[in-house]
């Protein structure tokens, strides 16, 4: 959903709410530039992802395990603690 940022300001907080609850991504488009609304789940998992490609070598161990589980490569293990 994109919208302009008169209309974002005039319903900020339910337009919070319903980003959360939709888990929907709302753009908001002003002649300053383009902006995003992302939810809070989504938002964590983003950063997590910058975090992890931002070091080369965890990157490089994270693209061949995906292409090996991407090839029927992967095994199943079980965890050590469960509950973690």
């Amino acid at each position: 959903m994109a919208i302009t940022a008169t209309e974002a300001r005039k319903r900020l907080f339910p337009l919070i709410e319903e980003v959360n609850n939709d888990q929907q991504v709302v753009e908001i488009l002003s002649k300053g530039g383009t902006a995003f609304l992302v939810p809070e789940e989504q938002w964590r998992r983003i950063q997590e992802t910058l975090f992890l490609m931002s070091d080369p070598q965890v990157a490089n161990r994270l693209r061949k395990s995906v292409a090996q589980a991407e090839a029927g490569l992967a095994q199943e293990r079980e965890l050590i603690d469960p509950d973690t």
